[in-house]
């Protein structure tokens, strides 16, 4: 069972102007952001949502960058 507390891994892909989040252990948890500052803030606000839990809950996040398919 998944946990808000749990380690989450995120994959992160320039889009655009954009950098495109999906949290990998989270079916459905995407998110995104303008600037690569504000990447881990925008993942923790939908990994909490996700949860429907507070942002200060959620676990450690792992950040893997990817190329564009």
């Amino acid at each position: 069972m998944k946990r808000v507390n749990d380690t989450h891994q995120l994959t992160v892909v320039r889009s655009g102007k954009w950098w495109a989040i999906k949290a990998e252990n989270l079916p459905g948890c995407h998110s995104q952001a303008r600037r690569r500052a504000k990447i881990e803030s925008a993942a923790r606000n939908a990994i909490a949502l996700w949860f429907d839990a507070d942002e200060t809950e959620v676990g450690p996040l792992v950040v893997n960058f990817a190329e564009a398919d």
